[in-house]
């Protein structure tokens, strides 16, 4: 997997789509910040797992099941997509969560680097070690679909997984601030894939506008019986 490969997946006037679904469904979200204007649309293994396990396959069901309903076109063209990049087939497994939304609604302390600097794992929720499946070449993605007015994206370090193993996250920030650091901006429509085992971290807003939110479509995949399980 190169560092970042940036893909083709919707037109802007499908992401506008995209976002107006994503309101009407504001019942939905899940509050992940206590105090900030952070939500999910769709369970994610990293939230929810931790929390109780048991409840995130059973929840998983039921989000799945309002995603499929009003977003299935989307998932068919993600996973079509990603096929035809890796070659490989691209599945949703049942009982896990589909990919979903994050949403940030504009507020001040967005413009400060609250996420984590980090890699994605979540495959280590889901699957024992095997012969069957693949640790070392995951996926993860992030489709732009509504940005501030003055763009947003992430910031990628000079650092791999297999140099911060077994560290937490404030550890893996010590040594990430030793090393380089590039900002990708995310471009509305386009698919950004990239190897999850590159330590990375959601890039401050800049300068919030007033109207400004950030909604991305987020998921992860791991190779098992020789097809992606793509995830959140």
């Amino acid at each position: 997997m190169e560092m970042l490969t940036e893909i083709d997946l919707l037109t802007e006037e499908e992401c506008y789509k995209v976002t107006s679904i994503v309101h009407e469904l504001k019942e939905f979200w899940i509050q992940r910040h206590p105090q900030l204007p952070f939500y999910t649309l769709g369970l994610a293994s990293p939230y929810d797992i931790p929390q109780d396990k048991q409840g995130y396959y059973k929840k998983a069901k039921y989000y799945n099941s309002l995603l499929l309903k009003h977003f299935g076109w989307l998932y068919e063209r993600l996973s079509n997509t990603l096929e035809n990049k890796l070659g490989r087939l691209a599945l949703f497994p049942e009982n896990l969560a589909l990919p979903g939304f994050n949403i940030f609604l504009g507020h001040k302390a967005f413009e400060q680097p609250l996420a984590a600097i980090h890699c994605d794992k979540s495959y280590m929720f889901h699957w024992q070690p095997s012969e069957k499946v693949d640790f070392d070449n995951p996926i993860s993605f992030t489709q732009a679909i509504s940005l501030p007015k003055l763009g947003g994206g992430m910031y990628m370090w000079d650092l791999q997984y297999a140099e911060v193993k077994g560290l937490n996250n404030p550890e893996i920030e010590q040594i990430a601030n030793l090393r380089n650091k590039a900002f990708h901006p995310y471009k509305v429509g386009k698919l950004f894939l990239h190897s999850g085992h590159i330590v990375h971290q959601i890039a401050p807003i800049k300068k919030l506008q007033p109207g400004d939110e950030r909604i991305t479509l987020q998921g992860h995949g791991v190779l098992y019986n020789n097809a992606w399980q793509l995830h959140w």
